[in-house]
């Protein structure tokens, strides 16, 4: 037991005085290599501002490459604005209200160059749909209260023509899709789908799943982490929000119905027809 103490300190010794050395050469010791993440918020509105900053200035250079007779260039810049776009949304960053009109002028800036390219527009309307999706992912929860009923369904619901789906129909005011798989229709309408059918829904909170938007009356409806899709048909939209949602809306449509929903989202807009 003594020798054992006895090595212990000679152990002990030794490694003090090693690590009293010098480091040889003239070495310095290298610091960890990351850093805790800023929680203040002068640092987090400095990060925004630079994404955001980095946003514009792709944008910037997708006018100029399309300005130069560069499209294949423009899109290219196009979509790097674009995954800012998507990899800020994925990590929560916050994008306050007065981005979003002069991010639309950008893009709208960078159309106008060439306003005949089909594939440049392709792009744009894409980002526009991310900025859309970024708005989205911002929106408010929806005030619920205790008396507000929840029915859960795991299959599609049909809709006949003139059916209007509402809280009286339907048995509840919350229609919990989120057992049902991401790809599948929550409601289903006649296959015209056109206003023609008269189909309405109204009043309701739809959560999960998916659903298209086209032929249907929607009126103060929230969608709530839906997959929203739009094939460039009649919309009709009064009071709809959207909180957390994803968007798949048509991006070769001439008329350009798509960029136009997508637009008006990330404008923060609630009533749209197009017809």
């Amino acid at each position: 037991m003594v020798l054992a103490a006895i090595l212990t300190m000679a152990l002990a010794w030794r490694g003090i005085r090693w690590t009293a050395r010098p480091y040889p050469g003239g070495i310095t010791p290298v610091s960890a290599s990351y850093s805790p993440l800023p929680t203040s918020s002068d640092s987090t509105d400095a990060r925004n501002n630079a994404w955001q900053r980095d946003f514009s200035v792709a944008l910037e250079g997708a006018a100029q490459e399309a300005a130069n007779g560069q499209p294949s260039s423009a899109e290219v810049a196009v979509d790097r604005a674009e995954t800012i776009l998507t990899t800020e949304r994925l990590i929560s960053a916050e994008a306050r209200p007065e981005f979003f009109d002069p991010a639309l002028a950008a893009l709208d800036r960078v159309l106008s160059k060439r306003p005949d390219d089909v594939r440049l527009r392709e792009h744009v309307t894409l980002a526009r749909i991310s900025l859309a999706e970024l708005r989205s992912s911002q929106a408010a929860e929806p005030a619920v209260t205790l008396e507000q009923k929840k029915v859960t369904i795991g299959v599609p619901r049909e809709l006949a023509a003139g059916e209007t789906l509402d809280p009286a129909s339907f048995g509840g005011s919350i229609l919990d899709a989120t057992i049902m798989p991401g790809t599948a229709e929550i409601l289903l309408p006649p296959a015209s789908r056109s206003f023609s059918d008269d189909v309405r829904v109204e009043n309701l909170i739809m959560q999960g799943a998916a659903q298209t938007l086209d032929g249907v009356h929607w009126r103060n409806v929230t969608f709530v982490d839906t997959r929203l899709r739009y094939e460039g048909g009649e919309l009709d939209l009064e009071n709809v929000q959207f909180v957390r949602c994803r968007f798949g809306f048509t991006t070769d449509d001439s008329s350009d119905r798509g960029a136009h929903l997508a637009t008006a989202i990330a404008q923060g807009k609630t009533s749209i027809t197009i017809q």
